[in-house]
């Protein structure tokens, strides 16, 4: 891979699965992109409808496109694949129903520029479902290690874990085998806290370059999520695992407590209320991981009944977020048509 920052390419990976319907608009905000020097790298996951003959339509059209099929593996699995495939200095990821700023790599190769071989580039995104959310990084204006990205984030509450929120240097990521977990669901909670704490620049970009599209058929918003659940858990054991050689005891702890939370988290996704669920959350590890007074009141609120707490949570969030939302949409019409 070349190393003049000039004439940086970017590796564009989008791993495509059953989603005909959102992935033109996907792929009209890669292909126009402001900087031309990009492969873009479509990987069908063993689609069932017209994604596969869609991704080579693209590649015929477009000769920085690469359509590759292969049998149905998983995101993390696609995600991989493209990443062994990807020629360029730095990836990109892109999920096939989300879309991208049609000057992110302009931005992203100017930056570059300035600051040459770092190894992550992090920035911001608009989340879109009913709402829309921007979701942004705290400014961060030197360039730091991963690990005290991680610690500042955490602190300010704005480290948001997704694997396409930032941009990594190729040879970071193959150079320190920093491939997704093959088979679970959950795989950027278990991914990305990996790769921060390899990295050993991380700069902050205050652009927002990506639009997450929130689908109820997605696979993490089906309305069974045992095996969601279950590989949250799963996670969550094998970064604590990870964690236990942190020496930073600020940074360890912060990374505790928020495993503490996705622990429960799973619980109330997988709704494991029932007795032959018993065994599937640990207490004695659950306790071990929280330390912020609120998760120490929230575990002490689920030792004492997992069921009262599943359906206090499940109320506090299904029923009082949807009335406060009618609420606001109400007082806004009514301030819109009364001009008060």
């Amino acid at each position: 891979m070349g190393n003049n920052i000039r004439d940086i390419l970017f590796s564009i990976i989008v791993p495509v699965y059953n989603v005909e319907e959102y992935l033109n608009r996907c792929m009209e905000s890669i292909i126009n992109q402001s900087y031309k020097n990009i492969e873009i790298i479509l990987v069908d996951d063993g689609s069932t409808d017209n994604c596969p003959e869609m991704c080579d339509s693209f590649a015929k059209r477009d000769k920085r496109i690469k359509a590759f099929h292969k049998n149905n593996g998983g995101l993390s699995d696609a995600r991989n694949f493209g990443l062994r495939k990807a020629k360029g200095d730095y990836i990109l990821f892109v999920d096939s129903d989300d879309f991208i700023e049609l000057d992110t790599c302009n931005i992203f190769n100017s930056i570059l520029k300035s600051h040459p071989n770092i190894d992550i580039l992090a920035a911001n995104c608009r989340r879109l479902d009913d709402l829309i959310t921007i979701q942004k990084y705290t400014s961060i204006n030197q360039i730091v290690d991963g690990r005290d990205f991680l610690k500042f984030q955490f602190c300010n509450g704005t480290m948001h874990i997704a694997a396409w929120r930032n941009l990594y240097r190729t040879r970071f990521l193959t150079d320190n085998i920093l491939y997704f977990k093959f088979g679970i669901v959950h795989e950027d909670e278990e991914w990305t806290p990996r790769v921060f704490l390899k990295a050993k620049s991380v700069k902050y970009a205050d652009y927002i370059h990506y639009y997450h599209i929130i689908r109820e058929n997605s696979i993490t918003q089906q309305k069974v999520k045992t095996k969601n659940a279950l590989d949250l858990i799963s996670a969550c054991l094998s970064l604590g695992t990870v964690y236990k050689g942190i020496e930073d005891q600020e940074l360890k702890i912060l990374l505790y407590d928020y495993l503490a939370t996705l622990y429960l988290h799973a619980f109330f996704i997988g709704k494991l209320i029932g007795r032959k669920n018993k065994k599937i959350i640990d207490k004695r590890v659950l306790k071990n991981l929280a330390h912020s007074s609120k998760n120490k009141r929230r575990v002490s609120f689920f030792y004492f009944s997992r069921s009262i707490y599943y359906y206090y949570y499940y109320f506090r969030i299904n029923y009082l977020s949807r009335t406060a939302l009618k609420k606001f949409v109400k007082s806004f019409r009514r301030f819109t048509i009364n001009g008060k």
